[in-house]
């Protein structure tokens, strides 16, 4: 199974929704497989802590180049 990992530009998030997000990813620790990550969305998103949307399109904006203004993902696989 695939694992990720936030990047620097992941780290670095203090604001709004991606902020929470942030945090939640941080607690699965270092790496994280995309159904944990989804897991601790979904709980985000419950709790109407996530924003619009749904964990799994927020799961593409973070993982997505170009999606925000920084143009760098926030999730980035890690290589095995």
């Amino acid at each position: 199974m695939a694992t990720y990992r936030l990047t620097q530009a992941g780290h670095e998030l203090n604001y709004g929704f991606r902020r929470n997000a942030r945090l939640a990813l941080e607690a699965l620790g270092p790496t994280f497989t995309k159904d944990e990550a989804l897991v601790m969305l979904r709980a985000l998103h419950e709790l109407e802590r996530l924003g619009s949307g749904t964990p799994s399109s927020f799961w593409q904006r973070f993982a997505s180049l170009g999606a925000h203004s920084k143009k760098k993902a926030f999730i980035e696989l890690v290589s095995h």
